[in-house]
């Protein structure tokens, strides 16, 4: 079954008498319910499993709950494969991170740094704890304000005091303008239905990158729990998760359409996340494509 497909499909209510939906119905009210017991569930069903919140309590992985069989129920819930992928995609993202902010301090005095939707800021207090505050501008953003307050009481235990937080919506343009050398997209693309919003946030942080700087995102190209998920659990907007997967090929598409050139790609062990780097060209690389296009325009126009 293809992407499309998948996805419209799961958008659609199973027939109501079917063996199908009474699973799922099942499985609803159970996690609605019983499903409170454990810490985990009780935040999703709260802010939505896909939520920063969320994303936050499963990168701690420390199982919590009402008495002894909520906290076995939530070890259950945070080693479920698409838990276990989330971890080792935090991984190879401050991997990736740690890596271009190296990369761009190797020829700059201070290096300007943003993530668009910082959910509780893990991976970013992760990789910016490691280097000096005087050789970094940090700003985390979020459209929700509990992500905000979390993320800055994470960056505060972590003693990071330099960071700036500010409440900002990644999919309104208004928010774009500042120059900057490295800016990560994680996580939230993917739980984004509609494709011309991503595109275009891809594209206003693109317009955003200094000459040289870097673009890190995650994709999601596949899920086993794709019908199940979106059968199951609510997302962030309190409607079913339904994921629109997204392969490689069309973000690549969408990276060199924003002026970018994919540079690299990593997936983790289960193929679910991955970890995309995405350059933009330097002043001199930028001045030699105008230079051979205003060439072969001359050429195509003499007679």
């Amino acid at each position: 079954m293809n992407t499309f497909t998948s996805f419209e499909t799961l958008r659609q209510p199973l027939p109501v008498y079917s063996a199908k939906n009474l699973y799922y119905a099942s499985a609803r009210l159970m996690i609605k319910t019983v499903g409170n017991l454990s810490g985990g569930i009780r935040i999703g069903n709260r802010f939505g499993f896909d939520s920063g919140v969320m994303l936050d309590y499963v990168y701690k992985n420390q199982a919590s709950g009402k008495f002894l069989i909520g906290k076995l129920m939530d070890r259950i819930y945070l080693n479920s494969v698409g838990w276990r992928g989330i971890r080792l995609r935090k991984a190879l993202l401050t991997r990736c991170l740690a890596k271009a902010v190296v990369e761009q301090l190797a020829h700059k005095t201070q290096v300007r740094y943003l993530d668009l939707a910082c959910g509780g800021g893990e991976y970013d207090i992760e990789v910016l704890k490691r280097f000096p505050a005087n050789r970094l501008v940090a700003e985390l953003r979020d459209y929700k304000a509990e992500n905000i307050e979390k993320a800055g009481r994470n960056a505060r235990a972590a003693g990071l005091d330099f960071i700036q937080f500010r409440q900002a919506d990644a999919f309104n343009e208004i928010h774009y303008g500042e120059k900057w050398d490295v800016i990560v997209a994680s996580g939230f693309w993917e739980i984004i239905e509609d494709d011309s919003l991503v595109r275009n946030c891809l594209l206003n942080a693109a317009r955003c990158l200094n000459p040289g700087s870097t673009l890190i995102f995650t994709t999601q190209p596949h899920h086993p729990q794709l019908e199940f998920i979106a059968r199951t659990l609510t997302s962030h907007t309190g409607r079913p998760w339904v994921m629109r997967l997204r392969s490689l090929e069309l973000l690549k598409r969408w990276v060199e359409d924003a002026g970018l050139q994919l540079t690299s790609h990593s997936m983790e062990p289960y193929g679910i996340f991955g970890v995309a780097e995405a350059v933009k060209a330097p002043v001199k690389a930028q001045e030699s494509a105008a230079n051979i296009s205003e060439e072969l325009t001359c050429r195509v126009a003499t007679p």
